[in-house]
């Protein structure tokens, strides 16, 4: 019990000496001074978990997660998750929930899997931190 003490007395010490604005930001403080990753930025993600349905009516999924994000990324649920063998690329699912650990420099992704494609726990998939915005749909064509 008193080692806890002492460890916890250590870490509010070394704050103390850190000068103020060179210390990690506040979880509740945005990086906005970090830059967007370019489009075309891949980032992987190792899948850590997955799983059939956890309940009934649920969907099976795959969950991923990266680190070391130096950039802001600029990812959203619809897009697409990607796994690369030699040189063929598939999709491998779509994502409904991405959350930021900005202040860790890192990203967990779930996905939606596509049907038929096996994502195993421990592989390496990868998203585009930055994807490209999908081409506007053309007006129709006026009738004559």
């Amino acid at each position: 019990m008193s080692g806890a003490r002492v460890c916890g007395a250590a870490v509010i010490g070394f704050a103390c000496l850190v000068p103020a604005g060179t210390g990690p930001a506040r979880a509740d403080e945005p990086p906005a001074l970090l830059p967007f990753a370019k489009c075309g930025t891949r980032f992987e993600v190792e899948v850590i978990e997955s799983i059939d349905a956890a309940y009934l009516g649920d969907t099976p999924g795959d969950m991923g997660r990266g680190g070391d994000l130096a950039v802001r990324s600029n990812v959203a649920p619809s897009d697409d998750g990607y796994r690369t063998l030699g040189e063929m690329t598939i999709r491998i699912g779509t994502i409904p929930q991405v959350r930021w650990k900005w202040f860790s420099g890192g990203l967990t992704v779930e996905f939606e899997p596509v049907p038929l494609v096996r994502i195993a726990v421990g592989e390496a998939v990868w998203i585009d931190l930055n994807p490209a915005p999908a081409a506007a749909a053309s007006p129709p064509a006026p009738e004559r």
